[in-house]
Formats: structure tokens, C-alpha cells, sequence
């Protein structure tokens, strides 16, 4: 299987090739590599493959439809998800320089939001920090543009799937 994995501004295409057993051979931007997959709960899995003969434990969590938490070590990452389709789409809404909505991919707490309507924001400027699950989740302009309105304040609780705050083109 396909996907188009974006992180910030950065996109990366990968695919997914199930192996006999628990593995898969994951390809990433052209560079294929071995993956061994356990998964922990039904959000939670433990990854491990190897690179130059060192080897490495990633673990993912799953935090909405199509966003993951990944840890490397010590390190995280933020990544979005998107079938080939979806990312053209993506593509297309974007250079069409319409309105946006930044949602929340799952539900938390507000910790903290960084702009107010007015505020001109980049591709991949933090806009509002959620707490979900004791962890907390910077979340990120996906494009350029001008801040319409701001939907929540620190401290509110919120669901998956409401409006944080909207862009409009500039």
C-alpha cells in the first residue's frame, strides 16, 4: 500500500509491503528497509528495523484518523497520513488558496494558543498546543495564510474533530 506521510511542511512517500510473519518491508522516499511490527493495544505499537547495522525501536501511537505520535529514543515526531488520493486532494484544496480549519485530531484539553485573529501564519507555524493523554501535541498550521477566528481558549476541553481555528488565503 501507498501513502504520502507529511510532517510540517515536508512530505515523504511511502509504501507498506506485508513479509510472512509480523514483518513488512517499509520504502520510504525510495530507500527500502525491513520492519518488524508488535502491536501493544489498539493505538500503541512497537516497531523495530534496522539501518547500517544499527537497530532501532520506534513506537507509534495513533492520535485521530490520520495523525501518529512517533518516538524514536528520546526524539518525537508528528506525522499525518494520506492515500494517494487524499494527498492530490490535499494538494489541489491547497493551491486553490480557499479557507481552512484546523481541528482537533483528537480530544484534549487547550493548552495553549498562539495566535489571534488577524495574525498572517506560515506552513507548519504552531497555532494551538492539545493535551491528550498526558502528552502534549503542538498543532500546526498546514498552510499559509490569515487567522479568521480563533474557536478556544486555554484550558477548554474539546472533542475530536472541532474547530480550533480557521485560515483564511491571504
Amino acid at each position: 500500500m501507498k501513502w504520502t506521510v507529511r510532517s510540517g511542511a515536508s512530505n515523504h512517500v511511502v509504501e507498506v509491503d506485508r513479509q510472512p510473519g509480523s514483518g513488512f518491508v517499509v520504502t520510504v522516499d525510495g530507500i527500502s528497509r525491513p520492519v518488524d511490527y508488535l502491536p501493544l493495544d489498539h493505538s500503541v505499537a512497537s516497531l523495530r528495523y534496522s539501518n547500517n547495522g544499527h537497530s532501532f525501536h520506534v513506537a507509534t501511537q495513533r492520535q485521530g484518523r490520520r495523525r501518529y505520535r512517533v518516538a524514536i529514543g528520546e526524539r518525537e515526531f508528528e506525522y499525518e497520513v494520506l492515500t494517494e488520493v487524499e494527498s492530490v486532494a490535499r494538494v489541489a484544496a491547497q493551491a486553490a488558496g480557499g479557507a481552512s480549519r484546523l481541528e482537533a485530531p483528537i480530544p484534549g484539553k487547550v493548552v495553549a494558543v498562539h495566535v489571534v485573529p488577524g495574525d498572517t501564519v506560515e506552513a507548519g507555524q504552531p497555532i494551538v498546543v492539545l493535551e491528550a493523554m498526558k502528552m502534549e501535541n503542538e498543532l500546526a498550521a498546514e498552510r499559509q495564510g490569515i487567522v479568521a477566528s480563533v474557536h478556544v481558549e486555554p484550558g477548554q476541553t474539546v472533542e475530536g474533530g472541532a474547530a480550533l481555528v480557521d485560515l483564511e488565503a491571504e
